[in-house]
């Protein structure tokens, strides 16, 4: 019994999330694609797994940190209750990362003060990203698990920077934009995806290493989150225009 709520919970969930994104155009998206400007120091951290939540009410993505976050063996018999639910599993493929401000804090704030906790279930959670637009490609599908053949493109605000070392497994339309995997489910990148006409994704060896920082100019901090069938997760880190959504899309 206590399972099949559970599951019909996370469907009513996802259903919420759905109808709560509209499309850039419907929220009126438009954001300069250049790089934002980022603060004078950055505290890089290695990185690990993560593990986030989704508020359907609020929506902002939460993820354990701070002063008492989730232990990392309690998180598969973890259970968020509604507004919250589990975001997809997320083995993170970048080497380095630096968060410097969550979402709806003020641009000026200074250390402690731009990051936000909140006290959830007896643990921390630092606020990280707020969800901002949905778009698909494909046609509209699930907006967490795509059919084959598609993708989802969110637009997030979050104030994030990741590092890759080595190589990457590169994402494209080509047509100019370009998407780097940062995330996995099962921890080994499939290049096999099924994916739209046109889309191609490989792996590329760097010659040095890339940052990708969020997008906007000044201190804007929006990123396109793009989302395939097997739960891989891309950062675009090149545009075709210099806005977005593009010119004349």
């Amino acid at each position: 019994m206590k399972r099949t709520f559970y599951i019909l919970t996370l469907l009513c969930a996802l259903i919420l999330q759905s109808c709560g994104l509209k499309s850039a155009m419907a929220v009126g998206l438009n954001f300069s694609t250049e790089k934002s400007t980022l603060p004078e120091s950055l505290h890089w951290q290695k990185i690990g797994f993560a593990k986030e939540l989704i508020n359907q009410k609020e929506m902002i993505v939460v993820i354990s940190g701070g002063s008492n976050p989730l232990p990392l063996d309690q998180w598969d018999d973890f259970k968020p209750s509604f507004p919250y639910m589990k975001n997809l599993d997320r083995n993170l493929l970048f080497q380095q990362t630096a968060f410097y401000r969550s979402p709806n804090t003020d641009v000026d704030c200074e250390a402690t003060q731009c990051i936000r906790q909140r006290a959830y279930k007896g643990y921390t959670w630092v606020e990280m990203a707020k969800p901002i637009c949905v778009d698909f490609v494909g046609g509209k599908t699930d907006l967490l698990k795509p059919e084959e053949g598609h993708l989802v493109i969110k637009t997030i605000q979050k104030c994030q920077t990741v590092l890759f070392t080595d190589s990457i497994y590169q994402l494209t339309d080509n047509k100019g934009n370009y998407y780097v995997m940062h995330a996995t489910e099962t921890a080994q990148p499939d290049t096999t995806v099924i994916l739209p006409s046109g889309w191609s994704l490989k792996k590329v060896m760097l010659h040095e290493p890339l940052i990708i920082s969020p997008f906007g100019g000044g201190n804007e901090c929006y990123f396109n989150i793009v989302g395939d069938h097997l739960g891989q997760g891309y950062h675009q880190y090149i545009f075709s225009d210099s806005v977005y959504p593009a010119k004349g899309r």
